[in-house]
């Protein structure tokens, strides 16, 4: 999924940087999980991951890609809910599921079809896409409602909806707003396409709630690891679509609002967007975590400075001290510059900050 602060093409720096400072595989608190790509190479390699994150979409990913580990018997799903012998390419059980996910299940006028296709006057999505999402969405939740999928299917099968309605989502990669020419992207074909769960030993978890408050429950950890919001940019308004498929609304009991069909997000709005806020939010997580161990991924344009930064870090360091690690990066861009809108730069650098709490 394209996401601000996506952490993906960062995994080995963030794994060097752990054998570095010889941090080695225990208990883990992911705080800021977005698409949960860092909870997931930290299970990868032996972590015990608690991920948390405020949005519903997050939490999905964390429950698709961190939570589960064996996606169980499929076997109430019969061959002809399955279609695969409308499908007989599909190479097992479970590519024949995505496959009758994408193309199988019929096309629904539903809720997505009437808010965010040309028929309900938006261009997220083409007409046809948004019906193909409706009924995948649909189809999952009838499912999961009829018990013909587990906990661990679901959420790995709904992630998989969300990715695949991004790849088809006719914007610049952020749902602030949609593109009024149909780019090439979306016009292809909505397709479902699941990753498999890593497999462990040891049960993560997940949880949709504010950092702070998990910190407190967790209790002693290993290690903290903290990829905030960097700017002032709140989450919330720039990816309520696929806030909404998370939350699969199958009526029109949800109210949308403006151009773009934003809705209410007061609870899921966050401090770490204010500069104001954001460096009194950073104290109060690391006075809640029992971490040994914190990481601070961080940006060079973020709202907190670096020498305040270093200084909180600084405070709550059991010897007083923090290290600083750098890496160049380009910038992601959700549109390109132009009047009132010039980035300083195609490159910023990733900063990762260290300090020994306890």
């Amino acid at each position: 999924m394209r996401y601000i602060g996506n952490k993906t093409k960062l995994l080995s720096f963030l794994g060097a940087k752990l054998q570095t400072l010889g941090i080695q595989p225990g208990v883990a608190h992911d705080a800021f999980a977005g698409t949960a790509a860092v909870g997931r190479a930290l299970k990868a390699t032996g972590w015990c991951v608690h991920s948390s994150d405020l949005m519903t979409y997050s939490y999905v990913m964390q429950r698709a890609y961190v939570v589960a580990s064996d996606l169980g018997s499929i076997d109430a799903l019969s061959a002809e809910v399955l279609a695969i012998g409308r499908h007989p390419e599909a190479p097992d059980r479970w590519t024949a599921i995505a496959d009758y996910l994408s193309r199988g299940v019929p096309p629904r006028d539903g809720f997505f079809a009437r808010n965010f296709g040309p028929a309900g006057g938006r261009m997220y999505f083409t007409d046809e896409n948004a019906r193909r999402i409706d009924g995948a969405r649909t189809a999952l939740h009838e499912w999961h409602t009829a018990g013909l999928v587990n906990d661990d299917a679901f959420y790995v099968l709904l992630a998989a909806i969300i990715e695949g309605a991004d790849r088809v989502a006719n914007t610049a990669g952020v749902y602030a707003a949609y593109i009024k020419q149909w780019q090439p992207n979306a016009r292809r074909a909505f397709t479902v396409v699941p990753d498999a769960p890593v497999g462990s030993p040891v049960r993560c978890a997940a949880h949709q709630a504010d950092a702070t408050q998990v910190a407190g429950h967790l209790g002693e950890l290993d290690l903290l690891y903290v990829d905030p919001p960097y700017n002032t940019r709140q989450y919330a308004g720039y990816y309520h679509v696929p806030e909404l498929i998370a939350r699969g609304w199958f009526g029109d009991d949800v109210a949308l609002r403006g151009k773009t069909g934003l809705i209410e997000d007061d609870e899921q709005r966050s401090d770490w967007c204010s500069k104001r806020q954001a460096p009194d939010a950073l104290r109060a997580l690391l006075a809640a975590t029992g971490a040994r161990h914190v990481l601070v991924s961080y940006n060079s344009e973020g709202v907190i400075a670096d020498r305040e930064l270093r200084g909180i870090l600084r405070d709550a360091a059991v010897d007083g001290r923090q290290k600083r690690f750098a890496k160049r990066y380009k910038r992601y861009r959700a549109d390109s510059d132009r009047e009132g809108r010039r980035y300083k730069g195609d490159e910023v650098k990733e900063l990762l900050y260290y300090a020994r709490l306890r």
